[in-house]
């Protein structure tokens, strides 16, 4: 499933979903939001009532335009649209429609606002589902020969690991990463351990990476193990301890959703 809205920012959106859909037969469920106003601010009477019905032909365009883009791609494809009273509705009625897609595709976070307000936050914290992530302007990656995933043994990691099983039985690669303190603890030598054994049981020949950072150095370090590993893919839970927390400016998981050189697979 993937927001597609006629912009610049569909290209990357499509290519990985595209991308994706190649690797698992699936099939790409388009969703356009289509901001109608209610009213026209500063506007006189008959300029407000036009407002609705000249926004529902821009998104009739705009509708059309995306189902060409859809045809052509060498996969099934279905397009749905909403008409939305603003953006705040968006991430209200695509919550319940990402709840039951394999995966959300949508732009890393740049700051330039590509997507709707909130929706990565709802949809990261309230689907139950994974997100993957690309920066806006990616083509699209290799073969998933080489993933990474981030552990830290949380809940959080346990469900990004757990969602992106499919991913990673794609992989000729695939390293678990710990980040540990420069003071060691007799646990810490046992960290994901477990997980590379879960892994292998599911038929995935893990293997176990160790890097040193203190607590606030985490993003740095696994942004600079995945480009010395050339890792195609991070696979990351959100860090922290609560929802605002994990993406306050500053956050291991805002420094990694806007700094990532690879495409990110993440869950809460």
């Amino acid at each position: 499933m993937v927001q597609l809205d006629g912009g610049s920012g569909d290209d990357a959106r499509l290519a990985a979903a595209t991308q994706i859909s190649e690797i698992f037969q699936s099939h790409i469920t388009g969703l356009f939001f289509n901001v109608v106003p209610d009213e026209f601010n500063g506007a006189n009477v008959n300029q407000a009532a036009q407002a609705p019905d000249a926004a529902r032909r821009a998104g009739d365009a705009v509708e059309t335009m995306l189902l060409q883009r859809l045809t052509q791609l060498q996969q099934p494809t279905n397009l749905r649209r909403f008409d939305v009273a603003g953006v705040l509705d968006i991430s209200v009625t695509a919550l319940p429609l990402v709840r039951t897609a394999d995966t959300f595709v949508a732009l890393r976070p740049n700051d330039r606002s590509n997507e709707p307000e909130d929706l990565f936050e709802n949809l990261l914290f309230g689907t139950g589902r994974h997100l993957f992530l690309v920066p806006d302007d990616w083509k699209g990656f290799t073969p998933l020969d080489n993933i990474v995933v981030a552990w830290n043994g949380s809940r959080e990691s346990a469900r990004a690991l757990a969602e992106s099983l499919p991913f990673l039985h794609q992989a000729s690669k695939v390293g678990v990463l710990v980040v540990e303190g420069e003071h060691q603890t007799k646990t810490d030598a046992l960290k994901a351990n477990d997980a590379v054994l879960h892994l292998r049981h599911h038929g995935i020949n893990a293997i176990k990476y160790r890097a040193v950072g203190e607590e606030d150095e985490t993003a740095d370090v696994l942004i600079a193990e995945c480009r010395s590993l050339g890792a195609d893919l991070l696979v990351m839970g959100s860090y922290g301890h609560s929802q605002l927390h994990d993406l306050l400016p500053g956050s291991t998981t805002s420094r990694i959703l806007h700094r990532s050189p690879v495409p990110l697979l993440i869950a809460h």
